[in-house]
């Protein structure tokens, strides 16, 4: 676990850091996924959703983690504006960037499904480097744990909890760019996303020592992640057949069932 760096009022981990790295990783990597799948115009469109999606992630990140926190965030209504990476809950962030995202691309008039098909791309890749800083912590820290591959953090032998989000992560990079091999309609790519993020949020907030609780002991992201699975499935299925082309656009449940054939070219298909 690594100190805090002091740059100036503020206050930023190690693992802070490698996220800031990871945030701009990922934009470079939507800008050139955004290239192969609609030239340098979605390209330029998607780049212009960068400040505003983050933005929206950093205010609902500390949003969600306030809401959950309210006895240190009542007697400290200033952390809400903290300037730190610290205090705040990556489903707060995704609620948040995705909101002000599809605002921001419904005012500009941005092609807002082809942008999320291509941030979606890139997004998994970003998260995994982010959940590798995570680890240089501390944060986001398991259970105790007997097993072999336990980590000791905070004296005790945990579970690594940062490094199952991030294989969690590439796991699910690798499934999107298979999926991005179909003439999928736009936007299944970001449902797919929303599904595999719910799935992991589900399956790994398990072994989360520090996750926000709910009465009952029912953990957040786990309700959280079960809407984003249930909410993905329901709008794959009510637009499965979106696109202008229907002729060469293929349901993901085709895909999924292995009812469809792949793009001839290596190359992601351009929407």
């Amino acid at each position: 676990m690594y100190p805090l760096l002091e740059l100036g009022p503020l206050r930023l981990s190690s693992g802070g850091l490698v996220l800031i790295m990871a945030v701009f990783a990922g934009n470079w990597l939507a800008g050139r996924i955004a290239v192969r799948r609609g030239g340098a115009a979605l390209a330029a469109q998607v780049d212009r959703c960068f400040f505003p999606i983050i933005i929206g992630a950093m205010v609902g990140g500390r949003l969600w983690y306030g809401l959950f926190n309210l006895d240190l965030f009542g007697r400290q209504p200033s952390q809400f504006f903290a300037l730190s990476v610290g205090n705040w809950a990556w489903p707060g962030a995704l609620l948040g960037g995705t909101l002000i995202g599809w605002w921001w691309c419904r005012w500009r008039s941005l092609p807002t499904l082809a942008i999320a098909d291509s941030v979606a791309l890139a997004l998994p890749f970003a998260a995994a480097l982010g959940y590798a800083g995570m680890l240089l912590s501390g944060e986001v820290f398991g259970l105790p744990t007997a097993l072999p591959w336990g980590i000791v953090l905070f004296g005790g032998t945990r579970h690594p909890t940062q490094l199952y989000f991030a294989l969690a992560a590439l796991g699910s990079g690798i499934v999107l760019w298979r999926l991005a091999r179909y003439h999928l309609p736009l936007g299944h790519i970001m449902a797919a996303y929303a599904a595999l993020q719910g799935c992991t949020l589900i399956i790994i907030e398990v072994w989360r020592a520090d996750s926000l609780v709910l009465s009952g002991g029912i953990r957040a992201a786990q309700v959280f992640g079960l809407v984003l699975v249930l909410g993905a499935i329901a709008w794959a299925r009510q637009h499965s057949g979106g696109m202008t082309n229907q002729q060469s656009a293929t349901p993901i449940f085709a895909v999924l069932s292995d009812r469809a054939e792949p793009l001839v070219s290596h190359e992601l298909p351009n929407k």
